[in-house]
């Protein structure tokens, strides 16, 4: 049971850091004349959108992780 307390910590902090990626490459995308000098060149417009388009399968398998261990959750209080 402690296992799976930690896996579904994981997960939830995992979900919470590809979110905050996804949300800041976007921004990236839209908004690369701010993005970029902010990070001394290192997230271009390019680096941004290929980031970004990569985050989408990991942020769908986190995603469904969360809501199987919220599923489970509710499950075994059901009386």
């Amino acid at each position: 049971m402690d296992t799976l307390r930690i896996l579904h910590l994981l997960t939830h902090i995992l979900l919470l850091i590809v979110i905050a990626l996804f949300i800041l490459t976007g921004f990236g995308i839209t908004n690369y004349q701010i993005v970029e000098p902010l990070t001394f060149g290192a997230i271009s417009k390019l680096t941004a959108y290929q980031l970004h388009t990569d985050l989408i399968i990991p942020f769908l398998l986190l995603l469904g992780g969360h809501f199987l261990f919220i599923a489970l959750k509710k499950f075994q209080r059901a009386p």
